[in-house]
């Protein structure tokens, strides 16, 4: 690169860096993606639920309920991800930048455990992350009603 071009390329790079993590504008639009971020994830474990009970009722086959799970599993990621690059506006919201990490993180969790019970065909496990979903979605669905 010529020494005329270098400072553009710094100057593109720090622009395409800078949209990777933003702020909130204000603790209404924090709490709103909040919201999103456990619906989103509460939708994901639920689904799973479904195809993990379909499987141990008869109803689906291996394959449908592990793709389900997987997927399910796959975009819990993106959820994370989407909520844990939005900085909270102030130091009040940090409280609930954590407490909404820690649940995805255990929406994830809960997801990966039904995939490896499913992959290994072990029926114990399986209906112990059928218990597992069930936790997690209803501490999703309480903390998403907690923010009105």
């Amino acid at each position: 690169m010529t020494p005329r071009r270098l400072p553009w390329a710094g100057l593109c790079t720090l622009v395409l860096m800078s949209g990777c993590i933003a702020p909130a504008p204000d603790q209404g639009a924090f709490e709103q993606n909040a919201k999103s971020a456990l619906e989103s994830a509460s939708s994901e474990t639920s689904t799973a639920r479904l195809a993990l009970d379909g499987l141990l009722s008869g109803k689906a086959t291996d394959a449908y309920a592990d793709t389900v799970v997987t997927d399910s599993e796959n975009a819990m990621g993106g959820v994370q991800t989407s909520f844990g690059v939005v900085d909270p506006p102030s130091r009040a919201q940090d409280r609930l930048r954590d407490q909404v990490l820690t649940l995805l993180s255990d929406a994830d969790d809960a997801l990966a455990h039904a995939r490896i019970a499913l992959r290994r065909n072990d029926t114990r496990a399986l209906h112990a992350a059928l218990g597992e979903l069930d936790a997690s979605t209803s501490q999703l669905e309480h903390a998403r009603a907690a923010l009105g």
